[in-house]
């Protein structure tokens, strides 16, 4: 969110889109190059240079990788999430037709396969009249741990005499990214930090946001940073930090990153605070005050003390650009490549960092090509089977897949397969943007016993795409039917499982529907005997988390052990396993 920078005119508000099949005359092109008039020589010429551009588009030359809102709507900040092979965009939509106070009301979402053309989507994440989040949905951050994406967001109240523009975090969940259901209440506020001015009816004492989320590399848990403002010091911002052992909702605060703070960075401004890793280095990076707003700190540690960072300055300085209309910035990987991303005025601007010594990097334009899928015809197959290996890519002009391998054991752990000995090359040109390479099935080692098997993984040598596995069974074995699915297809029914290691407080039941309906989720011990009904009602669409506190009916601790749960609708009854250890 960036209620600090005000709206400020473009210079020069580039195209959204490009024109890409231009209305070409019917005369051949040699002939009108031949021709004696100088007129339609004069044509030709400048019909040549059209189809330099047009050619150019189409590798990617002739413009930026921008996600541009359709107007009146211009994006603020944001996250990005790459799932079957489409990046995902969800952003701030804000609303230039309409005053600030009634626009903001949902996120954006946005989807690409190469970065430079974007689909825009239905929005996500209304306000909800009676809930916390009534007035402004803000600053999405988004985890996905076993299936689940779990999206952090700044939510905003107004309520007479109660709250006035009051900021708190809270958290949805989704299982395929379009439909999110969120929890009741809030995750944090700047009331359960006891270092930030927090005054709920003024909007500067409950400016709380920004959040976002990652691993704690130290101890395996989490780390939530976000904008507070400090009681020592109300009239400027810090970066604060949370942490949590595990349970995502259940943190535990620590000290803002002072460094952050207008005496050492020299910003009264922090807002959109994010981290990322580089050669063993953390790069800390905020939207501040002034023309050049986003800056830069390096430090060992994520959380490290005051000395345990240095301040960078500006990234104006150090990439030696002016960026006065950058702000809000946000990295994410994509295999082995880096992407710094960032509002740039009304958009989404995607840059690929290129990386220099020390510190330092450069942001150039990101490729073009991408491979969106590898997909085998068959998820079993027997030695010296045909099988294919669909390659799905984009922008394929002139280009070929580079191809690495390696197989799973039953632990998921890697072992490389020289994809000389299984005769598959390490690179295929690619004619279309499908194609279907053959493969005569080698195994690699060869089995030993007619029983063993091996399963194989294809992926880019950029890791930007992989295969499922493919399992290669002995000849007397036989192959199964199976059909990939497409981007936005999901399997039919009601899906219904554990959540053994849910990160938010467990054990947890993952109820994902098709449609709204009406359920009842009941938990049974080994005997029979009905533990706890955890849910008798209308659940939306999508994907919702029903957790178990570990209590009887009764409120009588439940002995830990194995347990079933099970969930009846209207149309179908689903039961699964859960382990209760506390």
């Amino acid at each position: 969110m960036r209620p600090t920078h005000p709206d400020r005119p473009h210079p020069r508000r580039p195209a959204a889109t490009i024109e890409r099949n231009a209305s070409l005359p019917r005369r051949p092109l040699d002939r009108l190059v031949r021709a004696p008039d100088p007129t339609v020589a004069r044509f030709a010429g400048a019909l040549v240079l059209r189809l330099l551009l047009v050619f150019a588009c189409q590798v990617g030359t002739a413009h930026a990788a921008w996600m541009i809102p359709q107007a009146p709507y211009r994006a603020k900040d944001f996250c990005v999430v790459k799932r079957d092979g489409w990046f995902h965009c969800f952003y701030i939509l804000h609303d230039t037709s309409v005053p600030a106070d009634s626009t903001e009301r949902e996120l954006g979402h946005a989807v690409s396969l190469d970065l430079y053309q974007w689909t825009q989507l239905p929005p996500v994440l209304h306000v909800r009249p009676g809930y916390w989040d009534n007035t402004k949905i803000w600053s999405p951050s988004i985890l996905e741990l076993d299936g689940v994406y779990y999206m952090f967001y700044t939510g905003v109240t107004t309520q007479p005499d109660v709250y006035a523009n009051y900021q708190q975090i809270g958290l949805a969940t989704s299982t395929d990214l379009m439909t999110w259901n969120r929890l009741d209440e809030p995750l944090l506020a700047c009331d359960r930090v006891r270092w930030a001015y927090c005054d709920p009816l003024s909007f500067v004492g409950g400016e709380f946001r920004d959040p976002f989320v990652m691993k704690d590399p130290a101890t395996g848990g989490w780390l939530m940073y976000y904008t507070a403002r400090p009681a020592s010091s109300p009239n400027i911002y810090v970066a604060g930090v949370a942490a949590s052992s595990g349970d995502l909702t259940q943190w535990e605060n620590r000290e803002p990153l002072w460094f952050t703070a207008y005496p050492w960075s020299g910003s009264p401004v922090v807002e959109s605070v994010h981290l990322f890793e580089h050669g063993g280095l953390y790069y800390l990076m905020f939207t501040g005050s002034g023309s050049q707003a986003l800056r830069i700190a390096t430090g060992s540690d994520p959380v490290g003390p005051l000395e345990a960072w240095t301040y960078r300055g500006t990234l104006s300085a150090m990439l030696g650009l002016d960026t006065g209309l950058w702000f809000a910035s946000e990295h994410f990987a994509d295999g082995t490549h880096d992407y710094l991303a960032f509002i740039n005025y009304d958009r989404v601007d995607f840059r690929e960092m290129a990386w220099g010594p020390g510190w330092t990097f450069d942001l150039q334009q990101p490729p073009t090509f991408h491979v969106k899928q590898l997909t085998w015809s068959t998820p079993e197959a027997r030695v010296n089977d045909t099988v294919g290996l669909h390659i799905a890519a984009v922008n394929t002009l002139g280009r070929g897949v580079h191809l690495e391998a390696a197989s799973l054991d039953d632990s998921g752990n890697e072992t490389p397969v020289p994809l000389a000995a299984i005769g598959i090359p390490d690179s295929i040109p690619l004619p279309s943007p499908t194609f279907d390479y053959s493969w005569t099935v080698h195994a690699y080692p060869e089995p030993q016993e007619s029983g063993t098997y091996t399963r194989l993984i294809v992926r880019t040598t950029d890791h930007t795409a992989c295969s499922p596995p493919l399992t290669i069974l002995p000849e007397r074995w036989g192959p199964t039917a199976w059909v990939p699915h497409e981007f936005g297809a999901r399997p039919p029914g009601t899906r219904f499982r554990a959540l053994q290691h849910s990160p938010v407080g467990g054990p947890v039941l993952l109820v994902d529907l098709d449609a709204p309906a009406t359920v009842r989720l009941e938990l049974f011990d080994l005997v029979g005997r009905r533990v706890r009904t955890l849910a008798d009602r209308e659940l939306p669409a999508g994907a919702t988390i029903v957790s178990w506190d570990g209590r009887e009916e009764s409120g009588a601790p439940a002995r830990r052990g194995v347990y079933f749960a099970r969930l009846t609708t209207r149309e179908s009854r689903h039961t699964v396993r859960l382990l209760y250890t506390p």
